[in-house]
C-alpha cells in the first residue's frame, strides 16, 4: 500500500483529516471529520434521522470545510451489512456511490466511531464512493463490492484512489475466536483466547483483489482508540460516543 499521505487541516474553525492522493484529483473535494471543531472538542455530527439544530449547524460546517458547501448528503441508516445506495435511495445501507456522468453530482457520506471509512474517486473526477466498513461489512465484502459497482458504471479499477480513514487500530482491536475466523491473515494472537485485527489491511486487500492498484490505496495513520482527544471511538467511550462523519463529492466550481 502506498504511504501515508494524510494530513490535519483546520478551516473555518473545524479540524479536517484529508488524504493528498485524493485531495489532487480534480473537481473533488473530500475529507474526514475530527471531534475538533467550532471552538470545542464536541464536534459530534450525530445519528440517522432527525437531529438538532446544533448537530445540522455542525454538519453544514464541516461540509463548509470539506469544501462541498451546499451539499446535502443522504444520512443513511448503516445497517453494519454491505449494501451500497445511489442517490441517497434506499435510506439504509453502509456506503454510497455517485458516478457524475450519469446524474447529479451527490456527494455520498458516511459515519462512524471506530469502524473504518473509505471514500474514493476516479483520477479524472467521474465518479465516488463512500463506504462504511466494520467487521461485518468488511466480512461482506462491501470494499471489494464498491470497487465491482463503479466497474460496472464504466469506471477502470486501475483509475481508482482510495482512501481509509481514521479507524480502531490493531493495536487496540480485540475480538474473539468468531469474529477472527473471519479474517484469516488478518490477527495476531492477544492472549485469553482473543486476537487483534487489522480492519485497514483487510480491506486494503479487497480493493486489490478487485483490481484496485496497491500504490493508490491510502491509509491513515491514526487510531482512533489511542487518539481518542482527536477521534470519537466507541472503544474508548462506549456506545454514546459521538460520531464523526467522511465525505467525498463535486466541489461547487466544477
Amino acid at each position: 500500500m502506498a504511504g501515508d499521505g494524510f494530513r490535519l487541516d483546520d478551516v473555518h474553525g473545524v479540524r479536517l483529516a484529508r488524504c493528498d492522493a485524493l485531495g489532487r484529483i480534480p473537481g473533488i473535494a473530500h475529507a474526514f471529520s475530527t471531534r475538533i471543531g467550532l471552538g470545542g472538542s464536541d464536534f459530534d455530527l450525530g445519528p440517522a434521522g432527525e437531529v438538532t439544530a446544533d448537530v445540522a449547524a455542525r454538519r453544514d460546517a464541516f461540509l463548509t470545510a470539506a469544501g462541498l458547501a451546499g451539499a446535502r448528503p443522504p444520512v443513511l441508516r448503516q445497517a453494519h451489512g454491505s449494501v451500497l445506495v445511489e442517490d441517497g435511495l434506499p435510506a439504509e445501507g453502509d456506503g454510497g456511490i455517485a458516478i457524475f456522468e450519469n446524474g447529479p453530482p451527490h456527494a455520498p457520506a458516511v459515519r462512524s466511531a471506530d469502524c473504518v471509512t473509505i471514500l474514493m474517486a476516479d483520477r479524472d473526477g467521474t465518479a465516488v464512493a463512500s463506504v462504511h466498513a466494520g467487521w461485518r461489512g468488511t466480512a461482506s465484502g462491501i470494499a471489494g463490492l464498491a470497487v465491482r459497482r463503479l466497474a460496472a458504471g464504466g469506471i477502470p479499477p486501475e483509475r481508482l484512489v482510495a482512501a481509509l480513514g481514521p479507524a480502531v487500530g490493531a493495536c487496540c482491536y480485540e475480538v474473539g475466536a468468531e469474529v477472527a475466523s473471519a479474517f484469516p491473515g488478518f490477527t495476531r494472537p492477544a492472549g485469553s483466547g482473543r486476537s487483534t485485527l487489522d480492519l485497514h489491511a483487510a480491506n486494503a486487500s479487497q480493493l486489490v483483489a478487485a483490481g484496485m492498484l496497491p500504490r493508490a490505496i491510502h491509509r491513515a495513520p491514526w487510531c482512533t482508540r489511542c487518539r481518542n482527544d482527536l477521534f470519537f471511538s466507541v472503544r474508548a467511550e462506549g456506545a454514546g460516543a459521538g460520531r464523526l462523519m467522511a465525505v467525498i463529492g463535486k466541489t461547487r466550481q466544477s
